[in-house]
């Protein structure tokens, strides 16, 4: 480290520790929006004035529709206008290595209510803990994107590689903010290397599996409950699919991946809705069931649509109405496969390093049995990228929260990894 790094390591840290009331507080605001699925625009404004009253003019832009035929992108049945995307790059003086911070903003919805404890839109404080949806998951990693380029800013420190900040959309069901990011103009937001601020609890994500999403439509023939056995039940003609998906997922799982070792049940598929019938006293004309199946890094959208596809064909052919009545198999959402970052890679190696320097050990590699946008980069943009962030529990449950004792760390660790990956050119 040279004395002009050293030097401005000390001022950024002390200035990370004596600002955490600005980040906690910046936290809040972005909770308080109600950012779920079509409704970014708010938090997203937050995001760009933000940046705006820091001194820098974000970039604030829409997603092109022509985005969806790009390779890893997911339709979300939302229309992108009015749900923009914000980034904003402060500018190194040249020769260092350039870096991407990312966040996403969207959260899913915090339903049953009655589940929660605190109000999952107050970002309310108890002791140290954050309760709010997407406190945790992972509108802190977002905030502490902005504060740092910030602080590197108001300190007149200066990088020697460029640094840029992102604050994306469609995380939590296709990707395509960040995929929108990684081809921004094409070429306007490549970098060296990425990190996506997720929160990770003392881990990085080193791997994380694939994920498809996928709808199935089963049409029956309604008629009276009186007279039941004349109609055709399409809740009961789509009980024998579900027994097929759930004989694939115990299939899948017989299959190991040198990441996922030790991991109980890596693969998952999951039925997360089913909508079948519309009156008690009606046999039910019509069942739909919308699914996630998640797949090793490595494998194909492709073939693991093949393997539901052919599932679903076991089920159906034995059934002499749904030959006649073929159902309807559609694909949306998440279409992405899964990633990994090597623990050779520079980036893991430097960012380990600052955390064995503020926890005494180095951060434990983390396979996730989620997706999450660090593929986007990996895989479709040729960016090598990581997860690292804050600890807290509760992503996607109720009573989601935010460990605000491990604000000041991770924004440290997270500092030091960007001064020695851009270089200082000016302290």
């Amino acid at each position: 480290m040279t004395d002009t790094t050293h030097t401005a390591k000390e001022r950024l840290f002390t200035a990370i520790a004596e600002r955490e009331g600005e980040l906690i507080e910046l936290i809040q605001r972005m909770v308080r929006c109600e950012s779920m699925l079509g409704n970014e625009a708010g938090v997203q404004q937050v995001v760009a004035d933000y940046i705006r009253q820091g001194g820098v003019e974000p970039d604030v832009w829409e997603m092109p529709e022509n985005l969806l035929q790009r390779p890893g992108a997911g339709n979300s049945g939302v229309p992108f206008a009015g749900r923009p995307n914000v980034a904003a790059v402060y500018p190194g003086a040249g020769a260092g290595r350039s870096l991407i911070l990312n966040g996403h903003v969207d959260v899913v919805s915090p339903e049953p209510l009655t589940n929660w404890h605190y109000d999952p839109w107050a970002a309310e404080i108890v002791g140290r803990k954050m309760y709010g949806r997407g406190a945790y998951d992972m509108k802190c990693g977002a905030a502490i994107n902005m504060f740092l380029a910030r602080l590197i800013r108001d300190l007149d420190i200066e990088l020697q590689g460029d640094l840029t900040i992102q604050s994306v959309i469609e995380e939590e069901c296709t990707g395509n903010g960040a995929l929108s990011a990684c081809f921004r103009d094409d070429t306007r937001y490549r970098a060296d290397a990425v990190i996506v601020t997720e929160s990770t609890n003392h881990t990085y994500t080193a791997a994380h599996v694939g994920v498809v999403w996928f709808r199935v439509e089963v049409l029956g023939e309604a008629v009276h409950a009186a007279v039941a056995w004349k109609g055709v039940n399409a809740i009961y003609r789509m009980i024998p699919i579900i027994q097929e998906l759930q004989a694939l997922d115990a299939r899948l799982n017989e299959q190991t991946h040198p990441m996922f070792e030790g991991i109980e049940h890596p693969i998952n598929l999951n039925l997360g809705t089913i909508q079948g019938g519309d009156w008690p006293s009606n046999v039910a004309g019509k069942c739909t069931i919308e699914c996630r199946l998640s797949f090793y890094p490595g494998q194909s959208v492709e073939e693991t649509r093949s393997a539901i596809a052919e599932a679903i064909d076991r089920a159906t052919e034995r059934d002499a109405w749904l030959i006649e009545h073929p159902l309807t198999l559609s694909w949306y959402g998440f279409q992405s496969v899964g990633s990994s970052i090597a623990p050779e890679e520079p980036l893991v190696q430097l960012l380990a390093s600052h955390h064995e320097a503020i926890h005494g050990t180095p951060p434990a590699p983390n396979s996730g049995t989620g997706t999450n946008d660090m593929r986007n980069f990996n895989v479709y943009a040729d960016m090598p990228a990581l997860c690292y962030g804050c600890n807290g529990f509760g992503a996607h449950e109720a009573d989601e929260w935010l460990d605000l004792d491990s604000l000041i760390p991770t924004a440290q660790v997270l500092a030091g990894t960007i001064l020695d990956w851009c270089g200082v050119h000016r302290a």
